[in-house]
């Protein structure tokens, strides 16, 4: 690990005001999502890492957590994983992080026999920075599903076999 790379972690409850701040920052956030990542983050610290359906990954440096990306496997499949979220400080945006933690996500998806990763996103104009960063790192465009969150709003999905 280079100097300025983040350190990755499992977080831990002292790391959940970090968390969830970063969530509330983030621009294409709506209320709800931010609510769906408080139901994930309280069911991931109750059950814990081995045993929640959900897991969560953070980025930190010098103390200060940077980001983080929560996955889990698709109820109903074998080896399929759903990236729930991505998300890294409006700080810190541009400087590789968000990289990272997708590389271990999907490190972490194959640790645990996993063979499909998706990534579901919206299909505004303001997630097309989002639509690029999902095809420069590996995954292929899967599906669109018009008007599925609003009309206008389609959802996108992308894959990566790993």
């Amino acid at each position: 690990m280079a100097a300025t790379d983040p350190e990755l972690f499992i977080p831990t409850s002292a790391d959940g005001s970090s968390i969830l701040e970063i969530a509330c920052n983030i621009e294409l956030f709506e209320p709800g999502d931010v609510e769906v990542i408080k139901e994930l983050w309280s069911e991931f610290l109750t059950k814990g890492d081995a045993k929640s359906w959900y897991h969560f990954i953070a980025a930190r440096r010098d103390g200060q957590v940077l980001g983080f990306a929560c996955y889990g496997q698709r109820p109903l499949t074998q080896g399929t994983y759903d990236l729930y979220w991505i998300a890294v400080d409006k700080n810190h945006h541009r400087q590789g992080i968000g990289e990272i933690l997708l590389g271990e996500a999907e490190r972490q998806v194959r640790e645990r026999s996993g063979r499909l990763l998706i990534a579901e996103t919206a299909g505004k104009s303001a997630f097309e920075p989002t639509r690029r960063f999902y095809l420069k790192t590996g995954y292929e465009l899967e599906a669109r599903i018009r008007d599925f969150y609003s009309p206008g709003d389609d959802l996108i999905v992308f894959t990566k076999r790993l």
